[in-house]
């Protein structure tokens, strides 16, 4: 069907359409003429997407605002945020509500809940394109009524997002006192092994590594000191017993004379000449006497007295580098014990005072983390008190002076643009039940048949009177 097609028949249709169209018109004029005013009171909140947190001072990671807005959107109309409307309004005690409950479900189920589902279906939550802004609006035939309910909506959702932020916190300082409790229990245990240790190895002090430090180096420079009269003494050891050694064997050699010990000894040098100059007195006398002479006895005497004191001189200082030599061992095993005493008691403090430093490492490592769990639960324990919230209501809802519905003149054009649609319609079903040829293209649509000629409409206009003749 062309568009010419249903011109005609509209034309030819025009008393059905009008008809139809002012029933359509007229019944939804009527409708929104006795349809009870409906007032729609609003109340803006603006949503704080980049915030720094309030304990530290650091700025927030920053999400996406579309997200933002959609998650805070469904926070609105959730179930939790309506409960906190009838319990701030105190509906669940109004008695109109409970006798609508009552009437609905027979007084089976919650109250609060079925208040809350009616308040959600009802509430509606527009946030505006390209901003942080969310508008909630509330429907009621009171428009004192639908302020209040869109403020309540308001105030329940800042006391919702203040909830859904201290719970976490609040749970979180309740994890972080138990936890700092058992940091505090390892601060005390590591104190008291660290005591234990200290009167059982009966050390005092503390046990850092400076202190430590200083007392392995005083250590160490005793250690050195023993050591090096310890050298000292094994090399005037090992000089005496040379001495030694080199004098039993000149005397086993009967080879005295070069030895420095004897030469150094003025006492033995005097009974040496002496010894010489009684030798050759002894040779003048053998030579002039016989053997059972006097002089040659008393000559024979001197020599042997001298060489009976010098063996005895010589004995003397053989006996004296053997004493030296023995009280130079006895130093070096004097020295050497010491040594070893040093030795061993440096090792000991040092291992003393390793085990010590661990425990003290163990003091401080405990120490240190009750304390960052102590500042943390601190930070937590304040972000459970806090009462800032990330949304901030821009406008509060006040009383509309005009009804948003019913809206009489839009609800007059859209029945115009149905009821026109409507009355269409039936023209069409009309002429179709009822088939007239209206042009001559239905006459080729319907008979297959070439149209050769029309014959226009005759409009006669009716004949004028004749003049009557007086």
């Amino acid at each position: 069907m062309s568009l010419m097609q249903l011109w005609v028949i509209l034309k030819a249709q025009r008393r059905l359409f009008l008809s139809v169209l002012c029933e359509v018109v007229a019944i939804v004029l009527l409708i929104s003429l006795i349809m009870p005013p409906t007032y729609l009171a609003q109340a803006s909140l603006v949503i704080d997407t980049k915030s720094t947190d309030p304990i530290s001072g650091n700025n927030l990671p920053g999400q996406l605002t579309a997200t933002i807005i959609a998650t805070q959107t469904d926070v609105i109309e959730s179930h939790t945020v309506a409960l906190k409307v009838v319990d701030r309004l105190k509906l669940a005690e109004n008695p109109v509500y409970v006798a609508k409950f009552k009437s609905a479900t027979d007084g089976k189920g919650s109250l609060r809940d079925w208040i809350a589902d009616k308040l959600s279906a009802a509430v509606l939550v527009r946030p505006s394109s390209g901003s942080n802004v969310i508008n909630i609006e509330y429907p009621a035939r009171d428009p004192v009524v639908a302020a209040q309910f869109s403020n309540a909506y308001a105030d329940a959702y800042i006391d919702t997002s203040l909830d859904l932020q201290a719970d976490p916190a609040k749970r979180q300082s309740q994890w972080y006192d138990a936890e700092t409790e058992k940091l505090r229990q390892r601060v005390e245990a590591a104190q008291s092994r660290f005591a234990a240790e200290q009167r059982k190895m009966d050390v005092l002090g503390s046990a850092d590594r400076a202190t430590v430090t200083n007392h392995i180096d005083v250590g160490n420079a005793k250690l050195a000191e023993i050591s090096t009269e310890l050298v000292t003494a094994q090399q005037a050891l090992y000089d005496a017993r040379t001495r030694l050694q080199q004098m039993n064997h000149a005397v086993a050699a009967g080879q005295i004379e070069g030895l420095p010990d004897v030469l150094q000894n003025p006492l033995l040098q005097t009974l040496k000449t002496d010894l010489a100059r009684a030798e050759s007195t002894f040779a003048d006398v053998a030579a002039r006497y016989d053997r059972n002479h006097p002089q040659y006895l008393a000559a024979q005497a001197t020599v042997r007295s001298l060489q009976s004191k010098i063996a005895t001189e010589v004995g003397a200082i053989r006996d004296g580098i053997e004493q030296t030599a023995q009280m130079r061992q006895h130093d070096v095993d004097q020295l050497q014990q010491a040594l070893d005493a040093q030795r061993n008691t440096l090792l000991d403090e040092q291992r003393k005072h390793d085990a010590l430093f661990v425990l003290n490492s163990e003091v401080d490592s405990a120490q240190k983390a009750y304390d960052a769990g102590l500042q943390r639960a601190s930070q937590i324990r304040l972000a459970s008190q806090l009462d800032q919230s990330t949304v901030a209501i821009l406008n509060h809802a006040v009383p509309p002076f005009e009804p948003a519905r019913p809206r009489i003149l839009l609800y007059t054009v859209i029945a115009f643009f149905f009821g026109a649609m409507l009355a269409t319609g039936v023209c069409v079903v009309v002429e179709i039940a009822d088939r007239r040829v209206r042009s001559r293209e239905s006459i080729s649509e319907g008979t297959g048949l070439l149209v050769l000629a029309e014959v226009p409409r005759l409009n006669f206009a009716p004949a004028s009177p004749r003049p009557r003749l007086t």
